[in-house]
């Protein structure tokens, strides 16, 4: 594993025609369910994020480059596991008609295989590369339908609160808000999802990358959906502010598309800011460590 990442040499590497057999295999196998993930799922609006996770993947193993060129590859049979289980799920993919186990199967299949021929020690330290990868297939159909039902209700609910707390004139029924002049439906593309999955993969980054306890990365991570929701919400409140001020054609116009990038915009920071609060709660805890009086030597003094 000496100098991997080094194209020319990688090429060079004695158990490069294995992998790159196994990549044709694996193609092969998968040709349809690929086909399905490049071409019509990372075009959808909800997932076009996962087009980015393969090089988030790849920084990732990047990052981590010396680790895996300290470490020497022990093959272990303890990779059989995975590698079964993904075999199963692809047949009952195949039978079932249901891409999301053959994603899922895809995963299971190239962990295992890793684990079969490098051991668990390199798998280990590949783990929360291998752990974002999943990130980059869509959600099964029947749970992206419900998250995308309680996103919708849920940011209905927040919007007509605020729009009341604003002191306009709001009413629910469903996922359409009546504010009497006008009336607004809160459609999938409104739902929030576009935003909750990216925020999600974020928050995931910046706990990998934040030195706290794991509680302070759980916490991190558990305020993202929240706060993807709250952010929505305030941009369909004010999305009906601006239609009882200018009328029916704010909503679809230019302020509907570019109030969606905002998201992102009040998102980033208040994830940082809530990073430095979390770190800063362990500092407060410790004090000051220079305050501190050595137990041994001696103390003089001072006139």
């Amino acid at each position: 594993m000496t100098n991997m990442f080094c194209p020319g040499r990688a090429l060079r590497h004695p158990g490069m025609p294995k992998a790159i057999l196994y990549g044709v295999l694996v193609f092969v196998l998968y040709r349809s369910a690929l086909s399905r993930l490049l071409f019509l799922d990372w075009g959808r609006d909800d997932y076009s994020h996962c087009a980015l996770i393969p090089f988030v993947f790849l920084y990732l193993l990047w990052e981590n480059r010396r680790q895996l060129e300290a470490a020497k590859p022990s093959p272990s049979g303890a990779g059989f596991l995975p590698l079964a289980g993904g075999i199963g799920l692809f047949w009952l993919g195949e039978l079932g008609g249901d891409f999301f186990s053959l994603y899922l199967s895809l995963w299971l299949v190239l962990v295992g295989l890793l684990w079969i021929h490098l051991g668990w020690r390199m798998v280990r330290t590949m783990g929360f590369a291998l752990l974002i990868m999943p990130t980059m297939f869509p959600l099964p159909g029947f749970l992206d339908a419900r998250l995308l039902l309680e996103l919708k209700l849920a940011s209905s609910r927040l919007g007509v609160a605020m729009l009341q707390a604003a002191g306009v004139s709001a009413h629910r029924e469903g996922n359409v808000i009546d504010l009497g002049c006008t009336q607004l439906q809160v459609v999938d593309a409104c739902s929030g999802m576009r935003y909750v999955l990216p925020l999600m993969v974020l928050s995931l980054l910046m706990a990998h990358w934040c030195r706290a306890e794991p509680w302070k990365k759980a916490a991190l991570v558990a305020t993202a959906v929240p706060l993807a929701i709250l952010i929505n919400s305030l941009r369909i409140a004010a999305t009906g502010i601006l239609s009882g001020l200018r009328g029916p054609q704010a909503a679809e116009g230019f302020f509907h598309g570019f109030s969606g990038g905002l998201i992102f915009l009040f998102a980033l920071p208040a994830l940082l800011l809530e990073m430095r609060l979390l770190n800063g709660i362990a500092r407060a805890g410790t004090g000051n460590p220079a305050a501190k009086v050595p137990r041994s030597g001696t103390t003089r003094e001072v006139n």
